[in-house]
């Protein structure tokens, strides 16, 4: 008698949907408990960067406005990439 194989997987099927596993030290979606912090890091980092963006311009092209101008548009930036990061189900 010929002993039976247990099926080994095939390849997957195009558009089947799977999720991401989780490496240790990978880059996926943190735990429910380090979210908030995480997007919040995100708002303020993305504020800060293109607001020091914005100033440093600014202050080589004498126009103040860019300041501000900077700080919003990194916010936006920030909030589209948690809307992308976070937001699809």
């Amino acid at each position: 008698m010929s002993a039976r194989k247990s099926p080994r997987p095939g390849p997957r099927q195009p558009g089947a949907a799977s999720l991401p596993e989780q490496e240790p030290g990978g880059r996926g979606r943190p735990d429910a408990g380090n979210a908030g912090w995480t997007i919040f890091s995100y708002l303020i980092a993305g504020m800060i960067a293109y607001g020091l963006i914005g100033w440093l311009i600014g202050h080589l092209t004498h126009i103040p406005i860019l300041l501000p101008l900077g700080a919003v548009t990194g916010l936006v930036v920030a909030i589209v990439g948690v809307i992308f990061r976070y937001g699809r189900a």
